[in-house]
């Protein structure tokens, strides 16, 4: 006898149709200064791939982040920031328009002088 697997219905998704919860991103230990107040809409989170794809938001303020186990490409709609790389102290300026990929390991200072929002492509890496 065969049994029934439950296959996922690939689709179609349109950032910002359907609605989803914006998530506020709550790390105090990563503020350098200011308060930047991180906040992002998940819209599809394949677990099968690792892949995650959204949109993220940050208000004005200094934050570190770390690549850590995953690449990001990113895709800046508005606003801008300075990310500075704390291995070679290189400093890298987004602004909207601008796509970029940060590789797994790249550890950064972002700078935001006011306000910026990205479209974001995550990718796991896998062992």
């Amino acid at each position: 006898m065969l049994q029934a697997t439950a296959e996922k219905t690939a689709t179609f998704i349109r950032f910002g149709d359907p609605e989803v919860a914006r998530v506020i991103k709550d790390d105090p230990a990563s503020v350098v200064s200011g308060n930047p107040v991180q906040g992002s809409w998940l819209y599809s989170d394949d677990t099968q791939t690792g892949s995650r794809f959204g949109i993220w938001e940050c208000s004005a303020g200094k934050f570190r982040a770390k690549m850590d186990g995953h690449t990001e490409f990113c895709h800046i709609l508005e606003g801008e920031a300075r990310i500075k790389d704390l291995d070679t102290g290189n400093v890298h300026t987004v602004k909207a328009g601008d796509s970029f990929v940060m590789e797994e390991g790249f550890d950064t200072e972002w700078d935001v002088p006011n306000y910026i929002k990205k479209c974001f492509a995550i990718s796991n890496l896998t062992d």
